[in-house]
């Protein structure tokens, strides 16, 4: 996963939104930062990623232990010895022992949360009420979701989603370069698909033709550590951004209509969060909250309707919900790519759907709830039967002719 590299980033100071891993090696070189990593099996079940690190200067040396909680979300638990609980959401001051005074910690986020800000509401129920009662489209109530955190006004909080939306565009065409590489059994396909494309028959699905290929784009460009697009994780990154840039394409409209879309989008991710969008819970709490979000934020392009939004994002979990998060060969990507793929014609097609006046019989919540219920009894059975035999895919490799991996 080379959280090593986000390590890194995390001690130089890198932004958390620009940071390049693929140099951030030279640039702790540069810094003259001296480090050494151990990878040790001796971890706990959950949570399915963690550190434990020692950090020393020529004064003193402090030891803590950090964890990946999934979808952006990190926690240190324990400083010295002494536990604790950072997530880094906002500043605050921390007392480590051996020291006499406390230490100023700051926000790891772009946008920092008030320490006791009140959101106007906390489920999907409560959005649509608000939306009503404010007369409001929802890509202005996610701004004053927005807002009532962190303190800042609109014009501040539209500014960085035109950033992130603009950093997620970069990343589709950064994966169509040639030579991107990655580890795992699979290798980079998307700027040869993308020529293949221009002179193969192929049965027309519409948006999601360019879609398909652009979503792929930014999954390969993420798995070789560009830029990683979290939109809400690493194993959803082109959901997202090639579904709302197609789709604007295609209907002929603005930037300004895209932000919106993204806003909206965020906000209905924003219901999820009891699930860290974590692939411990399956494809489900990854792939599917992608889908559910961004399916309810492209129902803003024709329609400026809160309850058509929230109805399409349902839809798209309906569909979903259930997939597991099941590694091929010990690699997640071969699922993960093609359900990145096959995801923008759904979300096209719930939000269809949603405007026809599809019943879902349940809100937003209520799916948040099912996703978390099912995750807990979803399984892994990990295809590990995989391999390669003279540059071939084949099952059950053998263990003798020399040249299987």
């Amino acid at each position: 996963m080379e959280s090593d590299k986000a390590c890194l980033a995390g001690i130089l100071g890198h932004d958390l939104i620009k940071s390049d891993l693929g140099q951030v090696y030279e640039k702790a070189k540069e810094a003259g930062l001296e480090y050494e990593f151990v990878f040790t099996d001796r971890i706990e079940k959950i949570p399915t990623e963690m550190g434990e690190f020692t950090v020393k200067s020529e004064k003193e040396t402090i030891v803590f232990t950090g964890i990946t909680l999934g979808g952006g979300e990190m926690l240190i638990r324990d400083i010295n010895g002494e536990p604790c609980e950072i997530k880094g959401m906002h500043a605050q001051e921390v007392m480590i022992k051996g020291s006499d005074k406390p230490r100023h910690i700051s926000s790891v986020y772009p946008l920092e949360t008030i320490v006791g800000a009140e959101p106007p509401f906390t489920t999907s129920v409560g959005m649509l009420e608000y939306a009503k009662k404010t007369n409001k489209p929802l890509w202005e109530v996610a701004l004053d979701y927005e807002c009532s955190l962190t303190g800042l006004t609109h014009e501040d909080i539209w500014k960085v989603a035109e950033e992130t939306l603009d950093i997620a565009y970069a990343s589709i065409e950064s994966g169509y370069k040639e030579g991107i590489k990655f580890d795992g059994v699979t290798v980079a396909k998307a700027p040869e698909m993308r020529e293949k494309a221009k002179t193969m028959k192929l049965f027309p699905t519409g948006i999601a033709d360019q879609g398909g290929l652009d979503a792929l784009a930014v999954m390969e460009y993420s798995n070789s550590h560009g830029i990683i697009v979290c939109m809400p994780t690493g194993g959803a990154s082109g959901i997202i951004p090639a579904t709302i840039k197609n789709v604007s394409k295609t209907l002929g409209k603005s930037k300004e209509d895209e932000i919106k879309a993204l806003l909206i989008t965020g906000l209905l991710g924003v219901f999820y969060f009891p699930t860290h969008y974590h692939g411990a819970l399956g494809c489900q709490a990854e792939v599917g909250i992608a889908t559910s979000m961004v399916a309810g934020g492209i129902v803003s392009f024709l329609y400026d309707d809160a309850e058509m939004c929230e109805k399409a994002a349902v839809l798209a979990m309906q569909y979903i919900i259930g997939q597991v998060c099941d590694p091929v060969a010990g690699y997640p990507q071969i699922p993960c790519f093609i359900r990145n793929i096959a995801s923008v014609p759904v979300a096209l097609i719930c939000a269809n759907f949603a405007i026809l006046g599809l019943d879902t019989a349940v809100t937003l919540d209520s799916m948040v709830q099912a996703v978390l219920r099912v995750g807990e009894r979803l399984r892994e059975t990990r295809i590990n039967d995989v391999g390669t035999c003279g540059g071939e895919y084949v099952a059950n490799p053998c263990s003798s002719c020399g040249k299987c991996k």
